[in-house]
């Protein structure tokens, strides 16, 4: 009886993943590990762990992360950071965040009426989770990498799902680095202790605040971000903001 139920179990297991590879077949959105494969260079950070990179081709010759920071796959969530803040944690509020609170504020601030004024927009190395975790030729990328990626003239982008998750595939279309591709989850936000948005929207930090072309000023208490959504008509793909003290995963670049 015992043996027979071990082979039924067996048989069971073996089923279920034959059914999980045909929706997986079915689904026009799937894509596999082999798709996010080419192009991949390994880099050693301080830490001495060793970091996935790929070659996209890209003019400013930077090499980004295949992982998000404290992921190990691409389609991984990773750790969540406030801007500015090096190190991961769980509850996100102004009351708990580095620089102080929104009307409190005691670095990056360009209003007096918000902190402490000393006109730095750009986060500096020591502040940056990148730098400080991985190593100095790493950083979290700037408004300009992210406009950079999203170009039409260096990378083809649609929407897919690696083992399930979510998120965009931009593939280089750059001559010679062809068919290299990164994948980004939609890994949403954390707000307080709660995890919003995740599948819906991928929120990403840049290294700068953020600016209001309209009043010509710098946002003391926003930062810039990477915003991916995917409607069922439509994907939006730009450069927007976040407030600061939120949650956000890091997808970093390696400067060479």
């Amino acid at each position: 009886m015992k043996k027979y139920l071990l082979t039924l179990s067996a048989a069971f297991v073996a089923l279920s993943a034959f059914f999980l590879t045909s929706c997986e077949k079915e689904d026009p959105d799937f894509i596999s590990m082999s798709d996010v494969e080419k192009g991949i260079q390994i880099i050693k950070g301080k830490d001495n762990k060793e970091y996935k990179v790929v070659n996209l081709g890209l003019p400013s010759g930077n090499l980004w992360a295949v992982c998000n920071i404290g992921a190990s796959n691409p389609e991984e969530t990773g750790s969540f950071f406030a801007w500015g803040e090096t190190a991961p944690k769980n509850s996100f509020t102004w009351e708990n965040y580095k620089w102080g609170e929104r009307l409190d504020l005691t670095k990056y601030c360009f209003d007096e009426e918000k902190g402490d004024v000393d006109n730095k927009f750009v986060l500096e190395m020591s502040d940056d989770a990148a730098s400080y975790i991985m190593g100095e030729d790493w950083q979290i990328p700037t408004k300009d990498d992210f406009t950079e990626l999203l170009s039409s003239r260096n990378c083809e982008k649609k929407w897919c799902k690696l083992n399930g998750v979510g998120g965009f595939l931009f593939t280089s279309i750059k001559k010679g680095y062809e068919g290299n591709s990164l994948f980004i989850p939609l890994a949403g936000m954390k707000d307080y202790e709660k995890l919003r948005f995740q599948e819906q929207y991928g929120y990403y930090w840049c290294n700068e605040l953020y600016y209001d072309d309209i009043n010509k000023k710098y946002i003391s208490t926003d930062a810039c971000a990477l915003w991916l959504e995917h409607l069922e008509d439509v994907d939006n793909k730009l450069v927007d903001f976040r407030t600061r003290y939120l949650g956000l995963p890091i997808r970093p670049i390696y400067v060479e």
